[in-house]
């Protein structure tokens, strides 16, 4: 319980905490590198529900916040090239407001949204969508077999120095995840698996005279990732109140989860 709740409050309450703290500094990368670093951004703001796949009555509606904290190896490893403390970046956070409900024909829809965030230094937003069918609840199966899509967009900018020379890098991502997911309630426990593609559209932009990028002289690259997708997560709903922990792979990219909503 204590975990959920500090996982939701750090990943929505403080999302770019990491950024804003200690000023990160990317320069001189290849494109493979550039892929590498913008694939672990997208998928930490990607979205996230930490639901089941399940549509329980007629209509139903949740509400809740989600925090979420991913292993960013590759922006840490880059940091370090770039002279700056690596480990302070080993990992960041993500997180957001979610809304979900499930319709008539077992049919359900996912929204997810952090605000933009702002310091002296850094923005940061992000919005998802998802839709989704329970074949599983629609014909009255003992367990849910769902097919979903998962639609995100996600902005993040911070400003570096390197060598008394400053600039802002703006990375800006549009991600994509097709999935099939599978669950079972019993009494207040739901666990649940998916698995699916996933794949996200990159535009990393320099703005400065620092060298960000070795194989173009252009102040943007735009690069692309994909990769499988998988989840491990269970839902616990106790009166109106649900608590989740989802932890995920996808693309290589590992990411742990965790929800407080209320849900009826």
């Amino acid at each position: 319980m204590k975990l959920v709740l500090s996982l939701v409050l750090l990943g929505f309450v403080l999302p770019g905490l990491t950024f804003a703290a200690v000023d990160p500094a990317l320069s001189n990368l290849t494109k493979s590198q550039v892929e590498d670093v913008a694939k672990e951004i997208a998928v930490d703001l990607n979205h996230t529900s930490v639901a089941a796949p399940s549509t329980n009555g007629f209509f139903g509606v949740e509400v809740g916040l989600v925090g979420s904290r991913t292993k960013t190896p590759h922006l840490a490893d880059r940091i370090d090239d770039a002279g700056g403390t690596g480990s302070d970046f080993n990992q960041i956070y993500g997180g957001g407001l979610i809304v979900r409900g499930h319709f008539p024909l077992d049919l359900f829809v996912e929204l997810s949204m952090l605000p933009t965030y702002k310091t002296s230094s850094l923005e940061v937003k992000s919005s998802g969508f998802s839709a989704g069918w329970n074949m599983g609840g629609f014909f009255n199966w003992p367990i849910d077999l769902a097919f979903g899509a998962d639609f995100s967009r996600s902005k993040l900018n911070f400003d570096q120095t390197i060598a008394s020379v400053d600039s802002n890098i703006g990375v800006r991502n549009s991600s994509r995840t097709l999935w099939v997911g599978v669950s079972k309630t019993f009494l207040i426990v739901t666990p649940y698996a998916k698995f699916g593609a996933f794949s996200t559209d990159s535009d990393v932009k320099q703005d400065g005279t620092s060298t960000t990028f070795t194989y173009t002289t252009s102040s943007t690259s735009s690069v692309s990732s994909t990769g499988a997708y998988g989840a491990l997560g269970v839902n616990v709903q106790i009166l109106l109140f649900r608590l989740g922990i989802e932890g995920s792979r996808t693309a290589g990219v590992s990411k742990g989860s965790a929800k407080f909503s209320f849900a009826f």
